[in-house]
């Protein structure tokens, strides 16, 4: 990317790593850092230089439509979708979700449309805003992600909850 600052480039080479290895990822920089320009470099190398001409499918609140339609048509001619449901039948390259953090909840209606109605084996969360301390939240992004890998939440509560509460209580019975 020309011009674009080290932080970007970073996130451009992590988001390439990401598609190298056969993995999906989240984003999570902080607001006006550029993670549309680092998306959109990203299928822009990889149509060019992994002949991966998509489909790709876009996922953008309301309020980010101007600015990545705007981004989109000065830097290529990528499609942006308006309506989700219109576009059922086509087997995605990649799925990015921008404001991934939305999706927090295994149960709200973007995951279960998503998960139930669209085909994509290569996806993206993008977000500005700092994921939650709760574990249920991060597994749902996870296993929105890597649903193969997270595919319970109790047993990620365990992998991650039990660890820490052996040792919290040691230190109790220390002071006891």
């Amino acid at each position: 990317m020309l011009g674009c600052d080290r932080v970007s480039l970073q996130g451009l080479e992590w988001m390439v790593s990401l598609y190298n290895n056969n993995l999906n990822g989240i984003l999570a920089d902080e607001m006006g850092l550029g993670k549309t320009i680092q998306t959109i470099a990203l299928i822009t190398y990889l149509m060019e230089h992994k002949r991966l001409n998509g489909p790709y499918l876009i996922i953008v609140p309301l309020s980010l439509v101007l600015p990545w339609h705007v981004l989109i048509l000065m830097l290529s001619d990528l499609l942006v979708l308006y309506q989700l449901f219109f576009f059922l039948q086509i087997r995605w390259k990649y799925m990015i979700v921008d404001e991934g953090h939305r999706m927090k909840n295994h149960h709200c209606k973007l995951t279960q449309v998503l998960n139930t109605h669209y085909v994509a084996p290569r996806r993206i969360l993008l977000t500005g805003t700092p994921l939650q301390n709760k574990l249920p939240e991060l597994w749902a992004l996870l296993n929105f992600l890597l649903p193969t890998i997270f595919k319970s939440c109790s047993t990620f509560e365990q992998w991650f909850n039990a660890p820490f509460a052996m040792t919290g209580e040691r230190v109790l019975q220390q002071f006891a």
